[in-house]
């Protein structure tokens, strides 16, 4: 095993293609002679152990200490977060759930798992480890504490196993720090790719609206979801580990605090049990004025984007007032109003988050020291510090999952709103046959006699109505239009012009 293990480091740390990254020499006035925009990422080249370390970053720290980074000093994005294939990967994975709504209904979250799964569970991989080498260390901290105490007795254990303790100790915090460090960036990266999944999706399918569907979804609505709702689906990369890391660090937290402290601990639990519907309706009630703020919100867009589109009808009548004054209403009593309101649920949030560790740690040390005291000794040193780093670990699932299941429902709600503009009615490409036309003059036509390549527009027995659900306006219509004439079209106001 240890000679595959070196073996493998070997292989590893063996130079590979280099990036071409080259460093400003010392004393180099030119700024730009050390910009290499467009220079492969060294990630995709760099092995294991610069990835887990992060050392393929190196190049870029030590330019910094030559000049000031700027845009040009970057590296091109990684192929794997390229907008471009994210959006045609996730194209593919979507298209193949419309294909296949006949047998189930198109599903976003299926769609998503096959875009950026793959970083999801290695994250999960990495955020296990950490969870389990973090509760590691107080197992090693007791072990510490007590050969400390043993040499106040006359048994002292050997010297060697301080050592091997403080080594542990070591290791452990050198592992979970990589483990920790891994889980965030591919957090963050499946967190970007989801972005631009979305982003791209949605932005595809409002150019490809319907008429119909077009009345439905308004320009704010939509920018709205660009925004909020992607960004909403997006955190949930971050949170959706927290409802099985959650409960696997309260079990392991509550398993070795009864090692620790006997049935005592079991006080921390009912504290813990009785503070969680507490932190659920604070999280429900910040999660109601969240969607009443984001409401709010889509409102004064939509008011904005009205006011600027028809700002010249509006300086003719004189509107500015009435037009300004309204967007001030929704801003200030409506938005600002919710914000405020958000922002003081905010606070008791923040008093629970801090309270509660409090409250769990000191309930459990008096009913030790008010009812035991003697099943693993006195209230000592070695209890106290243990039991104190456990409270402090179990701090993270207890704030954290309230805050994960607000984010999931937030999320929930978003990914159906952007799921219902993905499935609404485009445009029927069918019906219209785009061909290639050229422009001519009168004379060229004269001569050369006309053919379908001079008209500009044709339309042959069309038929034209609103919405699906109207009559039809105009039918049978048969037009013929050259790129070299003019034309107009008359009619009364609703009779089907446009």
């Amino acid at each position: 095993m240890l000679l595959s293990t070196t073996a493998l480091f070997c292989a590893e740390l063996w130079p590979r293609k280099s990036t071409e990254y080259v460093l400003a020499e010392d004393g180099d006035s030119d700024v730009a002679s050390a910009s290499r925009f467009g220079i492969r990422a060294p990630v995709e080249d760099a092995n294991i152990f610069s990835q887990l370390t992060f050392s393929w970053m190196s190049p870029l720290l030590k330019l910094g200490q030559h000049k000031q980074i700027s845009e040009d000093d970057l590296w091109e994005v990684p192929s794997d977060c390229a907008p471009a294939n994210i959006a045609e990967t996730f194209d593919a994975n979507w298209q193949h759930e419309i294909d296949h709504s006949e047998k189930r209904s198109p599903s976003l979250i299926r769609a998503l798992w096959r875009t950026v799964g793959a970083h999801y569970v290695l994250g999960g991989c990495f955020k296990l480890a950490q969870d389990i080498l973090s509760f590691s260390k107080p197992v090693v901290l007791s072990m510490i504490l007590g050969f400390v105490a043993s040499h106040k007795t006359d048994k002292p254990q050997p010297m060697s196993f301080g050592y091997f303790y403080a080594g542990c100790m070591l290791a452990l915090q050198i592992t979970q720090s990589i483990a920790l460090n891994q889980s965030l960036q591919l957090g963050y990266v499946t967190a970007i790719k989801i972005k631009s999944s979305l982003t791209t999706a949605i932005y595809k399918k409002a150019v490809w609206l319907s008429n119909e569907t077009r009345q439905k979804y308004k320009t704010g609505e939509i920018f709205t979801m660009l925004t909020s709702d992607v960004d909403s689906v997006a955190r949930l990369s971050d949170h959706a580990h927290i409802f099985w890391s959650g409960p696997l660090q309260i079990i392991l937290g509550t398993y070795l605090l009864y090692n620790t402290l006997g049935w005592s601990a079991l006080a921390s639990i009912v504290v813990m049990v009785a503070s969680m519907p507490v932190n659920r309706g604070l999280t429900a009630r910040m999660q109601v004025l969240k969607k009443e703020q984001r409401m709010n919100k889509g409102k004064r867009i939509a008011l904005v984007g009205e006011a600027l589109s028809g700002a010249k009808i509006i300086k003719l009548y004189a509107w500015e007032r009435p037009i300004l004054s309204k967007i001030q209403y929704v801003r200030e009593s409506l938005e600002l109003a919710s914000l405020s309101k958000f922002g003081r649920m905010f606070a008791w949030a923040s008093v629970s988050m801090t309270t509660v560790p409090f409250l769990v740690s000191f309930t459990t040390f008096l009913v030790y020291s008010a009812f035991d005291g003697v099943s693993h000794g006195p209230l000592n040193a070695r209890l106290v510090f243990v039991s104190l780093s456990l409270f402090n670990l179990l701090r993270s699932p207890l704030t954290m999952l309230p805050k994960s299941i607000s984010t999931l429902v937030d999320a929930g709600v978003a990914a159906g709103r952007i799921h219902k503009l993905l499935t609404s009615d485009e445009l029927d490409v069918e019906s219209v046959t785009r061909l290639e036309s050229v422009r001519r003059s009168n004379r060229e036509t004269l001569v050369q006699g006309r053919s379908n390549m001079d008209f500009a527009v044709k339309v042959s027995g069309g038929s034209f109505r609103w919405s699906s659900k109207d009559s039809v306006q105009l039918d049978n219509i048969n037009l013929s239009a050259l790129s070299n004439e003019h034309l107009a079209i008359v009619g009364r106001v609703g009779s089907g012009k446009s």
